[in-house]
């Protein structure tokens, strides 16, 4: 679980955002001679994986899709705090289409909405002063430097020089949250990848690749029915590990993964990492086999008790 120890904000809510498709609908209206895909944006709860869905692309007209920040513009603030208690701060890590530093200005004061996000290649940011932070700290590993920087737009924000201990790649990272520690903020972009992860599942798992329908109301509903879909997954497999009916071969596979990436850098000094990069975290997508055996025991409606042994039996062969 990731944890934050702002004393401000204790359990701010952290979110991973991002735009999906589906294929159009058999009926779908053309537009200039061609039928272009449903999009939609959702965010993931970094903390639990809850998917969220957050409106359906605003499509009227003769546009054809609609940008990341245009679409998070339209949501009122309500819907971007998703139920956050007053005076609690709200962390979204979205990839270079969420950038605006002005509406980011706008959300931190207006609704104690913040976000971080990659340094684009052509911003001209103002280096205006460096940031104190703790270089003996763990968490900090691969930290080159933590900058005051300002913008066209006439706002700063802060700034993430940063390499992986692990990777060697080097990233800047820039973000409209203070008070938190730089190797935490770059590792909050990495772990933004869970919410492709789980539209690489709603696709290839859950096979919902095509919109269902053609009206704003269906495809709404489509959306709102994969979020329902997952999220109760989510709670069912849960359940079933405090019954102690666990997945535990492909947590062994990942911790292996794990370990041989880390192996694979030489000279890397695993106790100056971070506990979370020599940590397997928790699953993103649910596996196949589980996904298969929930869809054959509600298909054939057998007892709860048959399907739980049949799912021990599973994970214990495959």
């Amino acid at each position: 679980m990731l944890v934050w120890s702002d004393p401000d904000a204790p359990g701010c809510p952290i979110y991973a955002g991002d735009g999906h498709y589906h294929s159009a609908a058999a009926h779908d209206v053309r537009k200039t001679g061609k039928k272009y895909p449903t999009q939609h944006f959702y965010a993931v709860d970094l903390r639990n994986h809850a998917l969220t869905h957050l409106t359906l692309a605003d499509t009227s007209g003769s546009r054809k899709r609609e940008h990341d920040i245009h679409a998070l513009k339209r949501l009122d603030n309500k819907t971007l705090r998703q139920s956050a208690l007053k005076g609690r701060k709200v962390l979204y890590v979205w990839d270079k289409a969420g950038i605006d530093f002005m509406q980011w200005f706008k959300w931190k004061h207006g609704a104690g909405i913040y976000f971080i996000s990659r340094e684009k290649k052509n911003m001209d940011l103002l280096m205006m002063g460096e940031l104190p932070f703790d270089k003996k700290d763990p968490i900090n590993a691969g930290v080159l430097g933590y900058d005051y920087v300002g913008c066209s737009a006439g706002v700063s924000m802060h700034r993430v020089r940063y390499q992986c201990p692990v990777s060697g790649n080097r990233y800047n990272f820039v973000t409209s949250m203070p008070h938190m520690s730089p190797g935490l903020i770059a590792y909050l972009y990495k772990v933004r990848w869970d919410i492709e992860k789980i539209f690489d599942q709603v696709k290839n798992k859950l096979t919902e690749k095509k919109a269902w329908a053609t009206t704003e109301t269906a495809k709404t509903m489509q959306a709102q029915f994969i979020c329902l879909a997952h999220n109760l997954m989510l709670i069912l497999e849960r359940y079933l590990q405090q019954k102690g009916i666990e997945n535990k071969k492909e947590d062994k596979r990942r911790q292996v993964r794990l370990e041989s990436d880390l192996n694979r850098r030489s000279g890397l000094r695993q106790e100056n990492l971070p506990s979370f990069l020599k940590t397997p975290r928790q699953a993103t997508q649910r596996p196949l086999k589980f996904i298969r055996w929930l869809r054959n025991h509600l298909y054939i409606n057998t007892s709860w008790v048959k399907a739980e042994a049949s799912l021990r039996r599973i994970y214990a062969v495959f």
